[in-house]
């Protein structure tokens, strides 16, 4: 699923621009708006989480989404991450943007 994410760091050279996502694909970045497009396999991806983005479309890194994030999905996606690759805790917190 292609999925807009927000960009973490500082932009530094010791906390460069990263996608916070323990696996993608075919990232394009725009560092200025500190947002990407990226391919995240779907079994990576909430029920909840890829209903949003198909009901939030957008087609480039700048505009506005439709409808705000909301921060429980983001938890859900975070906390689902965490039980796919057995961390016992949030590690990732990816957000869509």
């Amino acid at each position: 699923m292609i999925i807009r994410c927000a960009l973490i760091g500082s932009g530094t050279g010791s906390d460069p621009y990263r996608i916070d996502l323990p696996t993608y694909d075919n990232a394009v970045t725009d560092e200025t708006v500190r947002r990407a497009f990226v391919t995240v396999p779907d079994v990576d991806v909430p029920d909840g989480v890829a209903a949003f983005v198909r009901a939030n479309t957008v087609t480039d890194l700048v505009s506005p989404l439709p409808n705000e994030f909301p921060p429980s999905l983001a938890r859900q996606w975070a906390e689902h991450l965490a039980r796919r690759y057995d961390l016992g805790n949030a590690r990732w917190r990816p957000v869509v943007a």
